[in-house]
């Protein structure tokens, strides 16, 4: 069994997976209070799902980019679970994960979104593979007219759009194509299925070593 995490910003999100379906999923807004939520909540998960503690052997956690507090808190609570109870711990990109709910679109590049403050973007790039959407060049700090500015090709656009930006990104008809906001859901499902993959391929990260990344200036920065 998988516990995934996912603390990158104001939403909150919690999965278990087994390798063959979703037992339980949970996704929720945060603002402030990631600190005295997330351990409970992890309870909550697991006695909704009818799994002990004891079932868990392994933790995929959301590493950033992201806000700075959220991402603290979430790498804490697994790094702490991982030392506790000595089980494997795998970090997975937030764009990754923004990414992977999305279908593939030939020829087109996508663009993961998330919040990044004081009116800016972070904005994951990726262009589609043969299987799954791979990350084309480093994520960057924009502002939403900036991103816009971007969008000169078919570009898939998913993520933290609000309804300002989505009017915005609106504009580019030809070239904009926008993810409902059930398919930008950063769902940790997504995570779960990432996260056991390198799991089972034997990619894990040492939890003394793992730190979450930042945005700064257009490029990623470790803790």
């Amino acid at each position: 069994m998988l516990l995934a995490l996912d603390t990158a910003t104001k939403k909150i999100g919690i999965a278990l997976y087994d390798g063959v379906e979703i037992l339980h999923e949970a996704v929720w807004q945060s603002p402030f209070h990631h600190t005295t939520e997330l351990s409970p909540a992890i309870l909550e998960s697991l006695q909704r799902a009818r799994i002990s503690i004891e079932a868990v052997k392994a933790i995929g956690l959301t590493i950033g980019p992201g806000s700075y507090t959220g991402l603290r808190i979430g790498a804490a609570v697994a790094k702490g679970l991982a030392y506790a109870r000595k089980l494997p711990l795998v970090g997975v990109s937030t764009f990754e994960v923004i990414a992977a709910a999305q279908p593939l679109v030939p020829e087109a590049q996508l663009a993961a979104v998330i919040e990044a403050g004081r009116g800016r973007l972070g904005v994951g790039w990726f262009q589609a593979g043969e299987e799954r959407w791979e990350v084309s060049k480093d994520p960057e700090l924009l502002t939403p007219d900036e991103l816009s500015k971007r969008i000169r090709s078919l570009t898939v656009i998913c993520g933290e759009l609000d309804a300002e930006l989505r009017k915005l990104l609106g504009r580019k008809r030809k070239n904009a194509l926008l993810a409902s906001p059930a398919g930008s859901l950063r769902r940790p499902a997504y995570l779960a299925e990432l996260a056991w993959e390198r799991w089972q391929a034997g990619e894990t990260d040492d939890p003394a070593e793992l730190a979450p990344v930042y945005l700064q200036t257009g490029a990623n920065i470790p803790a």
